[in-house]
């Protein structure tokens, strides 16, 4: 319909030629309300370019502290505790551990491995059953 001066003259006509197609009937000198508007927009935005962390074999430090765990068949495991911030891309963990972090708390049971891969993800790997 376009925008600009007579833009709105031109939705009025439009308005009353597509009331007389479906009523078979015209009133141009009624007024004309607009009582609803939709609009439905479409952007594009650029994509964000991940890069992958650079990995470097490595242990995890000194943990934070230590707590008592209790893990089923191996009872009560005293548990280094890492904060997850300081967990660069390449570390590995060998369980019991716990990973702490702002939303949320990653337990790598006993007989279990772990890594934070170059994506900054905890890769958790089961030891197969013999």
């Amino acid at each position: 319909m376009g925008t600009g001066p007579g833009a709105m003259k031109r939705a009025i006509q439009t308005f009353h030629e597509e009331y007389e197609r479906e009523f078979s009937f015209r009133q141009d000198d009624a007024p004309v309300e607009v009582y609803q508007l939709h609009l439905a927009a479409v952007g594009k935005t650029p994509k964000p370019a991940f890069r992958p962390a650079e990995v470097r074999s490595q242990a995890p430090g000194e943990p934070t502290e230590r707590r008592q765990v209790y893990f089923g068949s191996h009872g009560w495991v005293e548990t280094p505790v890492y904060d997850r911030d300081t967990l660069a891309a390449g570390t590995t963990l060998v369980g019991p551990a716990i990973i702490d972090q702002l939303d949320s708390t990653t337990v790598i049971p006993p007989d279990t491995d772990a890594e934070i891969d170059e994506w900054l993800n905890i890769r958790i790997y089961l030891q197969e059953a013999n």
